[in-house]
């Protein structure tokens, strides 16, 4: 059964990828993306339920994770998202910092797992980023939008009656933490230049739109869920100061933190490795929020909902050379969870729409410590040790490396104590002479021999008669000899029949042929001149004495016999 599911799963990655590969390479960009984004939501839709079965398991809590395996199993995760950079051509980087290497960078996606804006030091640095180079977009997204929570609200009706109570206990437990965590990480309004943070505003779900955008969602199913806006800076919200500065409420802590040696760094001269976080009271008195007003570029509104609420926006300023900000009022045309929706995932691919022509985009996760910000030099960022293991080329083979070391390291592990000598057997021992008999009844292959050896054993040194098994393989061993011997004997006489013996010849040269002469049949050899003589009779005129009778006489038999020592 399971393999049934994994192959499924393979059939329906392999139709979608070749869908996907063919809609890249189409004359018609838009239409291809939204097409691709759409079959790449049915991947992550359809092949995980075919990987996990029919078992319960737990969805990922992290918010906002943009690598690993957590990215796309989470439903609070931009992996989908980030795939759709990708089908767009466009190289997602992850860097975990800001810093002078994304001087390479066209567009950067900040995504907060905390309801937490950028801090003010991070803002700053971003605006000045931004005037460096035109053509570049940093998108912020707020964390009101939670899709884990959405799921459960969508298939609570679903739930067997059974488990409805603990479905509807759940639900209630993960609206209440997150109503706590924002009202603890935002108690009011506030300003923090890019927008006004209202978290007074009373939850809504958005069906139909207006803006420039609208016309792009006529007829898409899906809601869009707020309740938190990001407005655009107005002169009408101006006037609504939070209670620290209108003397409300007492001051509340700085609201820039900044660590100098971030990790046990050492600060160097001039340089410094910074962290922003932001706080409720950044801005402190009635001054400095006037100033950050005056500071708010023009803001053009993109898509709003049909009661007139600012969805998403864009920040523009003389200083940025063409470059912008754009503002959404949260995840949801981010998380995996919402994008199964064709209302979300139109909006996630004019966002990138947005930002093209970019080649590059980071895409930086910070949670409640705050934005990482190095003021330090890329050529100067090397000087930190360790740090090279995770820079491009050696980061990777840091992980390769690392993971040798540690099998190195097990297989040479040293014996820890006092090292001792192991003990050695004696000489008189006797087990030494059974090992050293036994290796020689082995090596003798013999097995009568072996057997024999064993018995006598048991006779002469035991005082006992052999064990059963003894005779029992003796029988067996002297059995199966003799059909050896027998089936020997059989192939000798068959080779005998098929080939009849014939006397063996030697080489004339050396003794020549013999015959009987006399009555008494005595064997005298012959010389080489009488076998000449023999074998052309024609050819002799004058045959020997000894022998003349026995060439002419033909009744006078001739015998040849083996010469001496073969009769």
């Amino acid at each position: 059964m399971k393999t049934d599911k994994v192959n499924k799963a393979l059939e329906v990655t392999m139709a979608i990828d070749r869908r996907v590969m063919c809609l890249v390479t189409s004359r018609k960009p838009a239409q291809s993306l939204r097409k691709a984004n759409l079959y790449l939501v049915q991947l992550l839709v359809l092949c995980v339920p075919m990987l996990t079965g029919c078992g319960f398991i737990p969805w990922p809590e992290s918010y906002g994770e943009v690598t690993g395996t957590v990215s796309t199993r989470s439903l609070n995760g931009v992996g989908v998202h980030r795939r759709m950079w990708e089908t767009a051509g466009v190289k997602v980087l992850t860097p975990q910092k800001l810093s002078s290497r994304l001087s390479r960078i066209d567009s950067i996606v900040l995504i907060g797992s905390t309801y937490r804006p950028p801090g003010q030091l991070a803002r700053e640095w971003l605006e000045k980023w931004l005037k460096e180079k035109a053509g570049r977009t940093v998108v912020y997204f707020g964390r009101d939008f939670d899709a884990i929570q959405l799921y459960r609200q969508q298939t609570l009706d679903q739930v067997k009656p059974a488990d409805r109570e603990r479905a509807e206990t759940q639900l209630a437990s993960r609206q209440a933490t997150n109503y706590v965590t924002r009202f603890q990480e935002v108690p009011e309004d506030t300003f923090c230049r890019w927008f006004y943070l209202r978290t007074s505003a009373p939850p809504m779900e958005h069906v139909s739109f207006t803006g420039p955008w609208a016309k792009e969602l006529q007829g898409l199913d899906g809601e869009w869920p707020v309740s938190t806006l990001l407005e655009p800076p107005n002169a009408a919200l101006k006037s609504k100061k939070p209670s620290w500065i209108t003397g409300g409420t007492p001051a509340l802590v700085p609201a820039r933190t900044i660590f100098q040696g971030v990790d046990g760094e050492e600060e160097l001269g001039d340089k410094e490795i910074q962290r922003s976080i932001w706080k409720a009271d950044e801005l402190k008195d009635a001054e400095s929020w006037d100033r950050e007003w005056s500071a708010a570029g023009e803001s053009e509104v993109l898509l709003a909902g049909s009661d007139g609420s600012p969805l998403a926006h864009r920040i523009t300023h003389s200083d940025f050379k063409g470059s912008q900000i754009l503002i959404v009022a949260n995840g949801a045309p981010f998380l995996n969870g919402s994008l199964i929706k064709p209302l979300h995932r139109r909006i996630g691919e004019l966002i990138i729409q947005e930002c093209l022509p970019a080649k590059r985009v980071a895409m930086i996760r910070y949670d409640e410590t705050g934005l990482l910000i190095s003021n330090i030099e890329s050529g100067s960022e090397t000087d930190f040790g360790m740090q090279l293991l995770t820079v491009w080329p050696l980061s990777a083979i840091t992980m390769h490396a690392a993971f040798l070391g540690i099998i190195a390291f097990a297989v040479l592990l040293p014996i820890l104590g006092r090292p001792q000598k192991l003990k050695q057997r004696s000489v008189t021992d006797f087990g030494l002479h059974i090992e050293a008999m036994g290796r020689m009844l082995f090596e003798s292959r013999d097995m009568q021999y072996g057997l024999r050896s064993i018995a006598d054993y048991f006779a002469k040194v035991r005082r006992e008669s052999p064990p059963d098994w003894v005779s029992q393989m003796a029988t067996v061993e002297a059995a199966s000899l003799a059909a050896a011997e027998e089936a020997k004997q059989k192939r000798l006489k068959s080779k005998a029949k098929k080939k009849p013996a014939s006397p063996p010849v030697l080489p004339t040269e050396l003794t020549g042929p013999t015959e009987l002469t006399g009555p008494t049949g005595s064997i005298q050899p012959t010389s080489a001149i009488q076998r000449t003589q023999q074998t052309q009779p024609d050819q002799i005129t004058q045959p020997t004495e000894p022998n003349a009778s026995a060439a002419t006489d033909p009744a006078k038999p001739t015998n040849a016999a083996p010469p001496d020592g073969l009769s």
